[in-house]
């Protein structure tokens, strides 16, 4: 698989993957307005809402711990695993194959 074709995948299950669905799996949101808050299941947040969750621009940012980017970043950190791990956990919410690697990329990676 060439850079440009895992790109595209990884874009795919971005699409397929709504931050808004795959946060809620792990935390209460709550519409503010035209973004989500919720407690930051990523560290122990208990009283505020310092998660904020924007579903127009497909991104999360927390006040509490700074962490914040896409839903594969938030698979990552929730999960504690790596990129290509929280890539293939999200493929498979969506019900998409695995892409096929090719002999150099197979090489290159392992």
């Amino acid at each position: 698989m060439t850079d440009a074709n895992f790109q595209n995948f990884v874009d795919e299950v971005i699409d397929k993957n709504d931050i808004c669905d795959v946060i809620s799996e792990y935390a209460k949101l709550k519409r503010m307005g035209n973004r989500f808050a919720a407690l930051c299941p990523l560290h122990n947040d208990k009283k505020s809402p310092s998660l904020s969750v924007s579903p127009d621009k497909q991104l999360f940012y927390c006040f509490g711990c700074g962490a914040g980017g896409d839903a594969i970043t938030f698979t990552k950190k929730i999960n504690s695993i790596d990129y290509p791990e929280a890539v293939k956990l999200l493929a498979a919410r969506a019900g998409m194959p695995e892409p096929e690697e090719d002999d150099k990329t197979g090489r290159m990676r392992s």
